[in-house]
């Protein structure tokens, strides 16, 4: 299976900002100024575009790919947070406090990103009141998603939290073959198990037992959804 590769040519700043939900719908002005001091870039594979605790006031808009959050426990181990997709941003937490980064952020494809520096966007801010609210309203419904993900975790059995989390990849980025829902199988299984809050062990267990029960089938490079609603109806997802 191919993984998604980028366009050949980059879009120009106003076709990128226009391109995603944080920026869409800014006025031709409000366009060219943040496009005066925005880039976009290009990530491979496996490279860093974020280091823990490194000083840094960019805001990124994810245009193309897809990049992992992630953090050490106190052993020193890497835990997956989340995985964001194209309409994701990331970075808004040090374009406030101007203090180190709160997590790594990894490319896990190629990825085409806007780079916004963030002291000239609070200028632009406080002089364009609309932007900051689109900002925090969209804060706000990822506070709200990442509530419900705790509540996901905290309670609820290993088949539920391993369910949950195959139908949260399948919605930010499955696909379908004859009919059939499948995912590709990216992830390995301690970063399954990080998003899911359970142990590797766990997760390998879980998947066997949704093999057996016909839920699911492992191929070479993809999870296929044998029975969504099944899968829902295990991970109590509506």
């Amino acid at each position: 299976m191919t993984p998604p590769s980028l366009p050949e040519k980059d879009p120009s700043l106003p076709e990128a900002l226009d391109a995603h939900p944080l920026t869409q719908g800014l006025s031709t002005e409000q366009k060219e100024r943040v496009s005066s001091f925005s880039r976009i870039r290009r990530y491979r594979v496996g490279q860093r575009i974020v280091e823990a605790q490194d000083k840094g006031s960019e805001l990124f808009l994810l245009l193309s790919g897809s990049v992992k959050v992630a953090a050490e426990d106190f052993a020193g181990r890497e835990i997956t947070l989340a995985v964001l997709y194209p309409k994701d941003f990331f970075g808004e937490v040090s374009l406030w406090d101007n203090k180190g980064r709160t997590a790594a952020i990894e490319t896990l494809e190629p990825s085409l990103v806007v780079a916004i520096s963030g002291p000239p966007l609070l200028d632009l801010m406080r002089e364009f009141p609309e932007i900051a609210f689109r900002l925090l309203s969209t804060l706000s419904t990822r506070l709200r998603e990442t509530d419900a993900k705790l509540m996901n975790m905290a309670y609820g059995d290993a088949y539920q939290k391993i369910a949950r989390a195959l139908i949260e990849i399948y919605e930010k980025e499955g696909a379908s073959e004859n009919g059939l829902p499948y995912i590709r199988d990216r992830f390995t299984r301690q970063e399954l198990a990080s998003l899911a809050g359970v142990t590797r062990e766990t997760v390998s267990r879980s998947l066997g037992a949704f093999v057996l029960a016909g839920v699911i089938r492992l191929e070479k490079e993809r999870i296929v959804l044998l029975s969504l609603d099944r899968l829902k109806k295990e991970g109590q997802v509506p």
